[in-house]
């Protein structure tokens, strides 16, 4: 079982709700106001196609368009290939919507497409009138159109200003219906004799070596494309707007075509056209200030917080951009409540059910969406005795197919050589800024400084690096920070993490940041020295800020051993504990305790006072049950009752084992 559930959850038929108003005509009736460009931002495995495939097959009974620019830009197709693929799909006749045609715009590329003698005019004027279908009576108006478009268009360069000094008398041909006997008597003293030979000149600039000509010859094609759809909206009764969907819009080819869609249609009030349009990263050729673009530390433009419509921010005239969020907590239990239903399993254990699970697969995966349906998928496929914890871990060891395809899928296309690896190591780091100081990343020679500025690239781009943004610095992390399943699956590429753990912590113990080496002495399994450090600073300062770096050591990665297939979380836990005698001071051994119960088990239910701590890491493999979560709440009592003279303590303490007293789903 592999579904994708494109279009069903909550987040894709906000974007769906959203394209559909701005599909429908205003109150009015008729086509009335231009709807912007919408530009939708995704990382990879974001949903984006799968999105866009739905949005399509939803609005497949009116005039729609769904294209592929990567598949487009592969064949290097050009801008005005796009807008011919366009109306391809938008013209063939359907039922009860009135029918699209758009003769100038096609005589025009038919026109363009042709090779024309740029010597002898005489013989690209014949060339031409044979490729026309019909009598010039049947074209020639059509060429007027684009003249009318050409000639509207400021500063353009030679040879075009010397052709349109004919159209006033092409006008007046038409005007009077003379045109044949009159066209003949049309003579300028240069090349240009004819209404021919403005689409000779066109074609001609189409195929210059000029990137100015070849720009403007681009721009004329799209008005004219922009105004026969409007004179087909004008002439009929339309219940929707042509919808355009446009698939990788990143690459340079989409940047171009969203360019000129946002530049040709600035200034018309009238507008049929509504472009929805996907991308990996924010297109090269919008970066311009003169399309809303300025660089923020603080990310990209249009974040959309969960609990919200999708509500896209608008950047210029004529374009707006939105974020496309992962899957909230609940759409994943959806999903996941779906798999169990369908799925033959022995019943987790206690009162765990589709509730569980949808809890479980959202704290891996916190709610990404390719990631959590193929985790779904892959537990669905166990064989029919498999627990489900077991399928959990079996899914998610580092060997396990699905963490390849998934590091594979997410990780950037065509990586420059040594990236990958490097995000890896990294990935033993909170976030990627702190890794960006250790020694290996500054290592020297021409290779290490290449991949250096390669790295830092990829650190602050928070499409890349897939960054978690609920508005949350504090719940989120800082902007260096990876989402926690693209962390994981970095982490799980690694052969030896506990060795890198271990030289990131003596780093970090020689810059001073106690802290940060008593976290990495966790992950590589030092637990006494963890344990010690927060034994040192107890009652050192407030108990929220003893808490909260409580919070900040359980969330360091659990060593494979702890989380893999047949571990149960009470044996690992007297293992981690062994250590402690009879003589241990108490409360040491209350907080060595309480720190390897809390490392093994589950995050409990938020408590912003004490868990926001800029890190969005979770593992529940350790202990899927949350069978740890009595030990938590004992120990965190015992340490409680060992305080009652300091009331700010106990009350802080007591409350922290509050968060324990129930299964966090």
């Amino acid at each position: 079982m592999l579904r994708e559930w494109a279009g069903e959850s909550e987040r894709d038929r906000s974007v769906r709700s959203h394209t559909e108003s701005a599909l429908l005509p205003g109150a009015g009736g008729g086509v009335v106001e231009q709807r912007p460009v919408t530009l939708l931002l995704g990382p990879r495995g974001s949903g984006k196609t799968t999105l866009l495939r739905a949005i399509g097959q939803w609005a497949a009974v009116g005039p729609v368009a769904r294209l592929d620019l990567a598949e487009l830009a592969r064949h290097e197709q050009r801008p005005l290939d796009v807008l011919k693929a366009v109306a391809y799909e938008i013209e063939p006749r359907k039922k009860h919507v009135p029918r699209i045609s758009l003769p100038a715009f096609r005589l025009m590329t038919e026109a363009l497409a042709l090779e024309l003698d740029s010597r002898d005019r005489a013989a690209a004027r014949r060339r031409l009138a044979e490729a026309l279908a019909g009598p010039p009576s049947h074209w020639l108006p059509h060429v007027v159109q684009v003249a009318q478009t050409a000639g509207s268009l400021a500063g353009l360069p030679s040879p075009f200003t010397e052709a349109f000094r004919v159209l006033p008398t092409i006008e007046a041909v038409l005007r009077h219906g003379q045109m044949l006997r009159r066209l003949s008597r049309i003579r300028w003293a240069s090349a240009v004799t004819s209404a021919l030979d403005i689409l000779i000149e066109l074609n001609l600039a189409h195929r210059s070596a000029s990137p100015e000509e070849r720009d403007v010859t681009e721009r004329i094609v799209c008005q004219v494309f922009l105004q026969e759809l409007r004179r087909c909206y004008t002439r009929k009764d339309w219940a929707v707007r042509t919808l355009v969907l446009l698939d990788n819009a990143d690459n340079h080819l989409g940047g171009e075509v969203l360019r000129l869609l946002v530049q040709e249609r600035r200034g018309a009030d009238r507008d049929p056209l509504v472009v929805l349009a996907m991308a990996g990263s924010y297109p090269r050729a919008l970066k311009d200030a003169g399309f809303g673009w300025q660089y923020a530390t603080d990310g990209y433009p249009g974040p959309w917080p969960a609990g919200t419509t999708f509500d896209p921010q608008e950047v210029t005239e004529g374009l707006r951009v939105g974020r496309l969020r992962d899957l909230t907590r609940s759409e994943v239990e959806q999903q996941a409540k779906e798999v169990f239903q369908s799925t033959v399993a022995p019943p987790p254990r206690g009162n765990a059910g589709a509730r569980w699970l949808g809890w479980v697969v959202y704290e891996i995966t916190r709610g990404q969406p390719t990631a959590t349906a193929r985790l779904l998928g892959a537990l669905h496929g166990f064989e029919p005795s498999a627990p489900w914890g077991e399928r959990l871990r079996r899914a998610l060891e580092p060997s396990a197919g699905l963490v390849h395809d998934l590091r594979d899928r997410l990780l950037p296309i065509d990586p420059p050589q040594g990236l990958c690896p490097a995000l890896a190591r990294a990935a033993a780091a909170p976030d990627l800024a702190q890794a960006a100081v250790a020694q290996w990343l500054q290592a020297e020679g021409e290779t290490a400084a290449h991949l250096g500025q390669e790295f830092r690239a990829f650190a602050r781009d928070r499409l890349r690096t897939m960054h978690i943004d609920t508005g949350d610095p504090l719940a989120d992390g800082p902007p260096g920070t990876p989402h926690p399943l693209l962390r994981r699956l970095l982490l799980s590429a690694l052969d030896d993490p506990g060795a890198l753990h271990a030289g990131l912590r003596a780093e970090a113990a020689a810059r001073g940041e106690p802290g940060l080496a008593a976290y990495h002495a966790l992950a590589c399994g030092d637990l006494a020295a963890a344990a010690a450090h927060l034994d040192a600073i107890f009652e050192q300062d407030t108990p929220e800020q003893w808490c909260a770096a409580l919070c900040r050591l359980r969330r360091a990665p659990l060593p494979p051993a702890l989380s893999g297939p047949g571990s149960e979380p009470w044996e690992q836990y007297e293992a981690l504990v062994r250590h402690l005698r009879d003589d241990t001071v108490p409360r040491l051994r209350t907080i060595t305790r309480l720190l390897a119960a809390s490392w093994l088990a589950p995050e409990p239910a938020d408590d912003p006072a004490t868990d926001r701590v800029g890190d969005p890491y979770r593992d529940p493999l350790g202990d899927p049950y949350a069978s740890l979560f009595g030990e938590v709440y004992a120990r965190f009592h015992t340490l409680a009752a060992a305080h009652t003279e300091r009331v700010a303590w106990a009350n802080v303490l007591q409350d922290k084992a509050q968060q324990y007293k129930e299964e966090p789903w």
